[in-house]
């Protein structure tokens, strides 16, 4: 069964590869840097980063955005899409300079499509492990439909736009036999100045140790893994939030599937300020030195 499993997912990769989804490797290592196609090149101040983390239940969109570039990690289920792009219009937004699908579950790039049919979207960044669905495949009819690049992420690597750095740590293998969608997740490390703001997707227990293990810096901002979940975890979510310390911790859900008791207790006993975006999406602003947080209403 196990080979059954892979086989089908390597199947899958080659499909994206060879239908028009302009996937191609990066060629690049740990460490390195990539250019993005940022929205202007005058060297004038990026001024202020905003992260939004949009309100939609219990799946994951965030825009990240200054004057010069914006990136959006997640992209929310199907229906949603039209959400983010209403925020785009409403903030003078034109495209997305790069867009990051940290998995392929419904929740995470069910909006993709939406997005990239409604507005520029100059690249497109994924893991390799693909999980087949409808959302899947609109995904990759638009991609195709459009001409965007998409890039398949095998090494952890880094990139730099609009004095925005990103830093994105890929899965160790790839096809876990436990939960491989979830546990395939990009964790994210957007900085800007001394600030920083870590996305883990819907990283399990397997994955944020793997995380864990390269013993990462401090953060202001952690969107919390897992939509809050506990018992996914084995203990390891007490280490990772020591490790990582944030001032603020943010956790997508919806009303009726909150996060676990247990998660929330472990954030506000170290003092972390916790939202959730079940009460209102939460806009972040740095100013590269400092970071603000209000929950919209």
């Amino acid at each position: 069964m196990k080979k059954i499993i892979k086989f089908v997912a390597l199947m899958l990769t080659a499909c994206l590869i060879f239908t028009g989804c302009n996937e191609t490797d990066t060629g690049e290592g740990q460490g390195s840097k990539v250019t993005g196609a940022v929205q202007n090149h005058d060297g004038s101040d990026p001024g202020t980063l905003k992260v939004y983390c949009f309100e939609l239940g219990k799946a994951d969109s965030f825009l990240i955005y200054n004057n010069e570039a914006t990136i959006i990690i997640d992209a929310g289920e199907r229906g949603q899409g039209k959400d983010i792009l209403q925020y785009m219009e409403n903030n003078d937004i034109k495209g997305i300079d790069m867009m990051f699908i940290t998995h392929f579950d419904k929740d995470h790039v069910g909006g993709a499509a939406k997005l990239i049919g409604n507005t520029e979207v100059k690249e497109v960044y994924t893991p390799v492990y693909i999980k087949p669905s409808d959302d899947y495949d609109n995904f990759s009819e638009k991609v195709k439909e459009k001409k965007t690049p998409v890039i398949a992420l095998k090494e952890n690597t880094s990139f730099e736009a609009g004095g925005i750095k990103i830093d994105v740590n890929v899965a160790a293998k790839e096809i876990y036999e436990e939960s491989p969608s979830n546990n395939s997740s990009l964790i994210i490390r957007v900085s800007y100045g001394e600030t920083s703001f870590l996305f883990t997707g819907d990283a399990e227990s397997i994955r944020l140790k793997e995380y864990i293990a390269t013993k990462p810096e401090k953060c202001n901002v952690v969107k919390m893994p897992y939509h809050g979940n506990y018992t996914k975890f084995m203990g390891c979510l007490d280490e990772f939030l020591d490790l990582v310390q944030p001032e603020y911790a943010v956790i997508t859900s919806s009303k009726e599937e909150k996060e676990a008791d247990e998660t929330k207790e472990l954030i506000e006993k170290r003092g972390i300020k916790l939202f959730r975006t079940r009460k209102g999406s939460v806009l972040f602003e740095s100013d590269g030195k400092d970071v603000k947080a209000v929950q919209m209403s």
